[in-house]
């Protein structure tokens, strides 16, 4: 039997954390093939200090803002800082076509076109600090291509992702089916 490394076994307790609050299985959050990105989204982000803090806490009890961070990265796949968690108009910054409506989200709080890279990627330069307020921190991105499909949310409402995943012709005849 190998032995797992530290990092390893973060990652695993990571994804431990994570199904008592997201009320999902490991096994599920194992097959979205999202924790390893999550997980080092949230350390970037955040800080290991802020996400030891996090699963530290009583996953049933009032959660902190990056607990509540990290629900929200499992269910849609986008990061939203612990200063945007419950925000209602942030919706309006990220949706499509919209409309000239006003950013939910202050200008001077996107990423800089010339950070374009990092932005993308979530990642942080070697040697940068990733802490909770540093000025690299991002506070709304998507993690991952992947992470709008993968997200729990499909799996909660009993739906396919719109463009993805598609449960073949004729389906819509049917009603949604809600896994137990």
């Amino acid at each position: 039997m190998t032995h797992s490394t530290d990092a390893e076994q973060q990652l695993r307790d990571f994804v431990k954390f994570s199904a008592a609050v997201t009320g999902f299985s490991e096994f599920d959050l194992w097959g979205t093939g999202q924790a390893e990105v999550y997980y080092e989204t949230v350390v970037n982000q955040e800080g290991p200090d802020a996400i030891r803090k996090a699963m530290a806490s009583d996953p049933h009890a009032a959660a902190d803002p990056v607990v509540n961070s990290i629900i929200k990265l499992w269910y849609v796949g986008v990061w939203y800082g612990p200063e945007l968690v419950g925000r209602m108009d942030v919706a309006a910054w990220t949706a499509p076509g919209r409309s000239g409506a006003k950013p939910a989200v202050p200008d001077d709080s996107r990423p800089e076109t010339s950070r374009l890279r990092q932005a993308v990627s979530g990642h942080h330069q070697a040697g940068e600090e990733g802490t909770h307020g540093g000025p690299e921190r991002k506070p709304l991105f998507v993690v991952s291509p992947d992470a709008y499909t993968e997200g729990l949310l499909w799996r909660a409402i009993g739906a396919h992702p719109s463009g993805a995943k598609a449960p073949g012709y004729g389906s819509w005849v049917n009603p949604p089916v809600f896994e137990d």
